[in-house]
């Protein structure tokens, strides 16, 4: 059996107390506020609007398509948040680090709202562009104004380019992996 270093018992016992204490933090100072009802709302809410408008016949590629966003964007801000780049004073869930209610909700939602209404690459790309500079310059800094987002090491500009590179890539993805199904479900 191979022993576990004590650095890492250090790290694990320190992640322990820092739970803890989000845990405290988040039921004295943040549950029940208005902001965690606003995040609850995000949370819901697009859910309701995106069954009431997602194409049922094409629901796999659209799924498909939301799940890698919702993947990337997920990993995206683990990483940031690990990094310090930005924090989260006010969570839905004490003991994520995340915005749960953006990465899980609204941003695949919009994300394969695009997908689905703009089939069309040249479209797809003004309305992703157009998507892409709401968010950076318009919904993040609310989410600042807000106090529910604080940016440390990180400018909303650099966040275009992110929003531009996940829509392109993903798109292209999920094309080549439709067209490899179709081409083996011909078989």
């Amino acid at each position: 059996m191979v022993n576990v270093p004590e650095s890492a018992i250090e790290i694990v016992q320190t992640q322990s107390v820092f739970t803890e204490m989000r845990v405290q933090q988040w039921l004295q100072d943040v549950v029940f506020t208005w902001q965690w009802w606003i995040l609850v709302f995000l949370m819901i809410a697009p859910w309701i609007l995106w069954l009431c408008l997602v194409d049922k016949k094409r629901l796999t590629p659209i799924c498909l398509f939301g799940i890698t966003v919702l993947a990337t964007v997920s990993w995206m801000d683990d990483l940031g948040t690990d990094l310090i780049l930005w924090y989260y004073p006010y969570k839905l869930v004490p003991i994520y680090p995340q915005l749960i209610p953006i990465n899980y909700s609204v941003l695949p939602i919009t994300f394969m709202l695009i997908y689905q209404y703009f089939p069309t690459w040249r479209s797809y790309i003004k309305a992703m562009l157009i998507m892409a500079i709401v968010f950076s310059f318009v919904a993040e800094p609310a989410l600042s104004y807000l106090g529910m987002y604080k940016v440390l090491k990180w400018q909303y500009y650099y966040s275009l380019p992110i929003y531009m590179l996940i829509a392109i890539s993903h798109r292209l993805i999920v094309e080549k992996i439709l067209t490899i199904n179709h081409q083996h479900t011909k078989m």
